[in-house]
């Protein structure tokens, strides 16, 4: 209970999430929601198991998370999934569809490659 958000602290701002194995409850998120609070981004953390994979990349036009970072184990993936040429870093909702941010490599974020990312989006 200790790590769940309370509503006031969620409340108007854009939610960004980041996916992969094991992501819930991460420091780096707890460090990064510091350094973003005041320009009202929120990041959570969204655990994916393989067989979930499908499903939940599939609902991302509808989801109401507007921005997806993908670590490294589903950047492959999530490019194949949406027919990209390259690996998939980001997917956001930009008007009412999806834009990407990619990279010819799978690469491992790190705190400064997640706000590289974000301050990327349109």
């Amino acid at each position: 209970m200790g790590n769940q958000l309370k509503p006031e602290e969620i409340h108007g701002k854009k939610i960004i999430a980041v996916a992969g194995y094991d992501i819930f409850g991460k420091q780096v998120l707890n460090t990064l929601n510091k350094e973003l609070a005041d320009k009202g981004l929120l990041l959570i953390g969204i655990n994916i198991r393989d067989d979930d994979f499908d499903f939940f990349i599939s609902n991302l036009a509808n989801s109401k998370v507007e921005v997806t970072i993908f670590m490294h184990e589903f950047q492959e993936r999530a490019r194949e999934f949406f027919k990209l040429e390259k690996n998939l870093l980001c997917a956001y909702k930009d008007s009412k569809e999806l834009s990407f941010i990619t990279s010819d490599e799978k690469k491992h974020l790190d705190d400064g490659e997640i706000l590289n990312i974000i301050g990327r989006i349109k």
